[in-house]
Protein backbone atom coordinates (compact mmCIF):
# COMPACT_ATOMS: atom_id res chain seq x y z
CA UNK A 1 0.00 0.00 0.00
CA UNK A 2 1.39 3.32 -0.76
CA UNK A 3 1.86 5.79 1.54
CA UNK A 4 -1.04 8.51 0.16
CA UNK A 5 -3.19 5.44 0.11
CA UNK A 6 -3.20 4.15 3.67
CA UNK A 7 -5.73 5.71 5.58
CA UNK A 8 -5.10 8.53 8.19
CA UNK A 9 -1.25 8.81 6.85
CA UNK A 10 0.08 11.81 6.84
CA UNK A 11 3.70 12.60 5.17
CA UNK A 12 5.49 15.80 6.89
CA UNK A 13 8.66 17.42 6.48
CA UNK A 14 11.17 17.53 8.64
CA UNK A 15 13.59 20.26 9.48
CA UNK A 16 13.01 20.94 5.79
CA UNK A 17 14.26 17.75 4.28
CA UNK A 18 12.41 15.11 2.49
CA UNK A 19 8.70 14.60 3.79
CA UNK A 20 8.73 11.55 6.63
CA UNK A 21 5.47 8.91 7.14
CA UNK A 22 5.17 8.02 10.59
CA UNK A 23 3.21 5.06 9.62
CA UNK A 24 6.03 3.73 7.13
CA UNK A 25 7.87 1.25 8.08
CA UNK A 26 12.21 1.74 9.07
CA UNK A 27 14.50 -0.63 7.86
CA UNK A 28 17.22 0.72 9.73
CA UNK A 29 18.97 1.57 11.87
CA UNK A 30 16.49 1.99 14.82
CA UNK A 31 18.23 3.72 18.21
CA UNK A 32 17.09 3.01 21.58
CA UNK A 33 17.09 5.94 23.97
CA UNK A 34 15.64 5.47 28.01
CA UNK A 35 14.14 8.66 29.67
CA UNK A 36 13.21 8.98 32.87
CA UNK A 37 9.84 10.40 33.92
CA UNK A 38 10.81 12.54 37.17
CA UNK A 39 8.01 14.04 38.91
CA UNK A 40 7.89 15.28 42.38
CA UNK A 41 4.00 16.89 43.18
CA UNK A 42 3.44 19.44 40.44
CA UNK A 43 6.45 19.89 38.92
CA UNK A 44 8.63 17.77 36.27
CA UNK A 45 11.77 17.71 35.25
CA UNK A 46 12.98 18.27 32.02
CA UNK A 47 15.74 18.97 30.09
CA UNK A 48 16.37 21.14 26.98
CA UNK A 49 19.54 21.07 24.57
CA UNK A 50 20.54 24.93 24.84
CA UNK A 51 19.47 26.81 21.52
CA UNK A 52 16.54 24.43 20.77
CA UNK A 53 12.81 25.46 21.81
CA UNK A 54 11.91 22.05 22.65
CA UNK A 55 11.92 19.99 25.65
CA UNK A 56 12.25 16.44 26.59
CA UNK A 57 12.61 13.93 29.62
CA UNK A 58 16.07 13.41 30.90
CA UNK A 59 18.35 10.53 29.37
CA UNK A 60 18.89 9.44 26.38
CA UNK A 61 20.97 7.03 23.90
CA UNK A 62 21.45 3.49 25.06
CA UNK A 63 24.97 2.33 23.93
CA UNK A 64 26.06 -0.95 22.55
CA UNK A 65 26.79 -3.24 25.41
CA UNK A 66 24.14 -0.99 28.44
CA UNK A 67 21.15 -2.76 29.63
CA UNK A 68 18.32 0.17 29.29
CA UNK A 69 18.30 1.01 33.10
CA UNK A 70 22.06 0.95 33.21
CA UNK A 71 21.95 3.41 30.64
CA UNK A 72 19.39 5.36 32.74
CA UNK A 73 21.74 5.70 35.83
CA UNK A 74 24.77 6.80 34.00
CA UNK A 75 23.06 8.75 32.02
CA UNK A 76 20.89 10.72 35.08
CA UNK A 77 24.49 10.91 36.99
CA UNK A 78 26.31 12.66 34.14
CA UNK A 79 23.44 15.09 33.02
CA UNK A 80 22.15 16.05 36.32
CA UNK A 81 23.77 14.05 39.42
CA UNK A 82 20.85 12.41 39.82
CA UNK A 83 21.04 8.39 41.19
CA UNK A 84 17.97 6.61 41.78
CA UNK A 85 16.69 4.43 44.08
CA UNK A 86 14.18 2.72 41.99
CA UNK A 87 12.57 2.82 38.59
CA UNK A 88 9.11 1.81 37.46
CA UNK A 89 8.73 1.09 33.82
CA UNK A 90 6.22 3.65 32.50
CA UNK A 91 6.04 2.87 28.71
CA UNK A 92 7.64 2.93 25.08
CA UNK A 93 7.39 5.75 22.51
CA UNK A 94 7.95 4.84 18.83
CA UNK A 95 8.76 7.07 16.12
CA UNK A 96 10.83 8.57 13.75
CA UNK A 97 13.21 11.20 13.15
CA UNK A 98 16.13 12.41 10.67
CA UNK A 99 19.59 12.19 11.15
CA UNK A 100 22.60 13.00 8.69
CA UNK A 101 19.36 13.56 5.90
CA UNK A 102 18.76 9.47 6.56
CA UNK A 103 15.47 8.22 8.50
CA UNK A 104 15.94 6.69 11.67
CA UNK A 105 13.83 4.93 13.67
CA UNK A 106 13.57 5.64 17.67
CA UNK A 107 12.41 3.77 20.56
CA UNK A 108 12.25 5.74 23.67
CA UNK A 109 11.84 3.42 27.17
CA UNK A 110 10.24 5.40 29.93
CA UNK A 111 11.02 4.87 33.18
CA UNK A 112 9.07 6.45 36.20
CA UNK A 113 11.81 7.28 38.91
CA UNK A 114 11.11 6.71 42.64
CA UNK A 115 13.04 9.44 44.44
CA UNK A 116 12.91 13.14 45.86
CA UNK A 117 14.93 15.34 43.50
CA UNK A 118 13.73 18.79 44.74
CA UNK A 119 16.65 21.15 44.81
CA UNK A 120 19.26 18.01 44.77
CA UNK A 121 20.27 18.90 40.52
CA UNK A 122 21.64 20.55 38.23
CA UNK A 123 22.89 20.68 34.80
CA UNK A 124 26.51 19.49 34.50
CA UNK A 125 26.28 19.62 30.41
CA UNK A 126 27.48 22.65 29.08
CA UNK A 127 24.72 22.28 26.12
CA UNK A 128 21.82 20.83 28.32
CA UNK A 129 19.74 22.90 30.22
CA UNK A 130 17.66 21.21 33.20
CA UNK A 131 13.96 22.93 34.12
CA UNK A 132 11.74 22.29 36.88
CA UNK A 133 8.21 22.42 35.28
CA UNK A 134 4.98 23.23 36.15
CA UNK A 135 2.31 19.97 35.40
CA UNK A 136 -0.30 22.28 34.46
CA UNK A 137 2.19 23.86 31.15
CA UNK A 138 3.12 20.81 29.53
CA UNK A 139 0.47 21.30 26.79
CA UNK A 140 1.83 24.98 26.47
CA UNK A 141 5.47 23.05 25.65
CA UNK A 142 7.10 22.11 22.65
CA UNK A 143 7.75 18.19 23.73
CA UNK A 144 9.86 15.66 21.86
CA UNK A 145 8.66 13.41 21.19
CA UNK A 146 5.27 14.71 20.72
CA UNK A 147 3.39 11.36 22.38
CA UNK A 148 4.78 12.53 25.99
CA UNK A 149 1.75 14.85 25.73
CA UNK A 150 -0.12 11.53 26.08
CA UNK A 151 2.05 9.15 28.47
CA UNK A 152 2.97 11.30 31.31
CA UNK A 153 -0.35 12.30 32.34
CA UNK A 154 -1.42 8.67 31.25
CA UNK A 155 1.10 7.50 33.69
CA UNK A 156 0.55 9.93 36.86
CA UNK A 157 -3.78 9.16 36.72
CA UNK A 158 -3.10 5.62 36.11
CA UNK A 159 0.62 4.15 36.39
CA UNK A 160 0.03 1.33 33.83
CA UNK A 161 2.60 1.53 31.27
CA UNK A 162 1.68 1.77 27.77
CA UNK A 163 2.99 1.32 23.95
CA UNK A 164 2.45 4.83 21.97
CA UNK A 165 3.36 4.13 17.80
CA UNK A 166 4.21 5.99 14.79
CA UNK A 167 5.24 9.61 15.95
CA UNK A 168 7.21 12.13 14.06
CA UNK A 169 9.98 14.15 16.03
Amino acid sequence: MTPSARPFATATSTAGGPAVDPTDPVAAPVRINVRALLVEGDRILLANERGQTWFHLLGGRVEAGETVQGALRRLLDEQAGIELDHVTFAGCLEGTTIEHGERVGVLDVVFAADRSWAGEFGTRLDDLDIVSASLVSLPDLDLRPATLRQLIPEWLLHARPAWYGASER
